[in-house]
């Protein structure tokens, strides 16, 4: 097996006969190409160790943590043997992309991007065109938690802890309201914000009132569900998509809630914690959810990068500016989302704790700092809205948004020889006018069989 830094290697060489290999899977099993002829060795006992070469192209499927979905395309040499092909159901089905040498073991080809089939695109003679979707497609099929009664839409999905949610009724005899379509730990009813007697079915997300609702009653419930911190959050999106969390995966241990009584899919949730946190999420080329928190890179020349690219690695004039992000000069964290604000509250909260009544009448809890940058005076506050529940964790967040954003944030995009640069590593390009500046790579995209990729960079 090769290591690492011989793989490394041999890509930085120009003259290695490399060879890439496309696994597409279909309704019916799964077809093997390349751009070149493979067979892998008779040793490694594989079922299926021929590679046809009909892999023309693979470019533009990109990995991204920015949740932005981008269509590449993968061309088919059709010489006759492949055309039953346009009958295959492609759509939905897993791509899997891996370079290596023509003289390895298949075992020492490195993968080089997941992604998901969108279909037959187009045919002509000679040549089939299959388009292909970042694989974080796949997490926007929508989350199955059942109907509420009554045409009352779909159950809601509730994860972590919620102030104050709706509490619909399902059951008028029995009094019985549902919550959330998972268990949970614990429930408290509230009638106009007074908590009220009642039954919990915490396995069904569910309570039962002891008393009918007067004239004016408006019924809610804070409720609290296991998954209630960002770690634990997203081994439940995996879990539910049949994938597995990747290891680089590392979260702040901080108390969150999502909350959704509409139709709504894994990459909804995981978009939110992106906001919460700012962080960024994607499939890597194992298959694997892969969340991490963006962090400043410092330009100090004494940190290590990742990666270094020479102008040798950097394909002539490709690179350029794509973007500015500006400085913020202040930041509104939102925090502790009330779900159901109340038009009015009982007496005695009004009477007894104002700023609990004020509270179960607003939405946000609200957590505002500024930050003096006299070298950008159009510099701008911003506004956040999170899934954080505690005031700490909430004051923290903002602090360290603040501290990334006291600088403009630039975003680069080149072209490279090497395509095996991962999202998230740190690089430094040592092209002007970026040359000893360390970056963060926020998305990778195939420009063609066996050599490029087009980078963006956050610097």
């Amino acid at each position: 097996m090769i290591s690492d830094a011989q793989f490394k290697r041999w890509l930085e060489s120009p003259n290695e006969n490399r060879v890439m290999l496309a696994e597409l899977e279909h309704a019916g099993g799964t077809v093997q190409v390349a751009d070149k002829p493979y067979v892998a060795p008779a040793f490694e006992a594989l079922a299926n160790p021929v590679w046809n070469d009909l892999l023309i192209s693979a470019s533009g499927i990109s990995t991204r943590v920015d949740g932005l979905i981008e269509i590449g395309k993968i061309q088919l040499r059709n010489d006759g043997r492949i055309t039953e092909w346009l009958d295959y159901q492609w759509r939905g089905w897993p791509v899997r992309l891996f370079l290596g040498d023509q003289s390895w073991p298949r075992a020492d080809f490195r993968p080089i991007a997941v992604a998901t089939n969108g279909g037959l695109e187009s045919y002509k003679t000679g040549e089939i065109t299959l388009s292909v979707i970042d694989s974080s497609e796949q997490l926007n099929e929508p989350i199955d938690t059942g109907q509420l009664p009554n045409d009352g839409g779909p159950v809601p999905l509730l994860l972590g802890q919620r102030f104050n949610v709706p509490a619909f009724r399902v059951d008028s005899a029995t009094l019985r309201y549902r919550v959330s379509f998972l268990p949970l730990l614990s429930v408290t009813p509230r009638d106009i914000g007074n908590d009220a007697p009642h039954t919990a079915h915490l396995t069904d997300g569910a309570f039962t009132l002891d008393n009918g609702p007067g004239s004016g009653s408006e019924i809610t419930a804070a409720a609290h569900e296991q998954h209630d911190t960002p770690m634990s959050m997203v081994q439940w999106v995996a879990d539910y998509y049949g994938k597995t969390v990747s290891p680089s995966t590392v979260l702040p241990d901080v108390a969150v809630g999502f909350y959704s009584s509409a139709e709504v899919n894994g990459a909804q949730v995981l978009d939110a914690l992106r906001d919460s946190l700012g962080a960024g999420w994607h499939i890597d080329a194992f298959d694997r959810l892969d969340v991490r928190v963006f962090a400043a890179v410092s330009d100090d020349p004494g940190v290590t990068p990742d990666i270094t690219l020479s102008a040798d690695n950097v394909q002539e004039n490709s690179l350029q500016l794509a973007s500015v992000e500006p400085p913020w000069s202040g930041l509104t964290f939102r925090w502790g989302r009330n779900d159901a604000p109340l038009r009015s509250v009982a007496g005695v909260i009004d009477d007894t704790d104002p700023t609990l009544a004020s509270r179960f009448k607003q939405e946000w809890r609200e957590s505002t700092a500024e930050q003096a940058l006299p070298n950008h005076p159009l510099a701008t506050p911003e506004n956040v809205n999170s899934l954080i529940q505690l005031s700490a964790d909430a004051v923290a967040e903002r602090d360290r948004r603040l501290g990334y954003h006291a600088v403009r944030r630039e975003r680069w995009r080149l072209i490279t020889y090497l395509p095996t640069v991962q999202i998230y590593q740190t690089i430094t390009v040592n092209v002007p006018p970026i040359a000893g500046r360390i970056g963060r790579v926020s998305a990778v995209r195939l420009e063609k069989v066996g050599g490029k990729a087009e980078l963006e960079i956050i610097l």
